[in-house]
């Protein structure tokens, strides 16, 4: 991933910046990047989390189908043998 390309000014600085300001300015881009470490941090754990959900719903998606599958089987069986009884609503 490239690195975004930060704007500056046209041309040199007419006025050199103070210490404070600069440090103000170095303060303000530490925080950004704190916060965006946390956010990335944040991100991940609910992909984690999402990841986790999605084995739980494919493992429960398969184990219905192959109860379905079983029942059609049965149902199967049960009207070859006769012993079809009253059909549920």
């Amino acid at each position: 991933m490239s690195q975004p390309v930060l704007s500056s000014p046209a041309g040199p600085r007419p006025v050199a910046r103070s210490l404070a300001v600069i440090d103000a300015d170095l303060h303000s881009c530490r925080s950004t990047r704190r916060d965006a470490e946390r956010e990335l941090a944040e991100v991940r754990r609910r992909q984690e989390q999402l990841a986790d959900l999605e084995v739980t719903l494919l493992a429960t998606i398969d184990s219905r189908c192959r109860l379905a599958d079983h029942l059609l089987d049965e149902r199967l069986r049960a009207l070859r043998t006769g012993a079809a009884g009253p059909q549920p609503r």
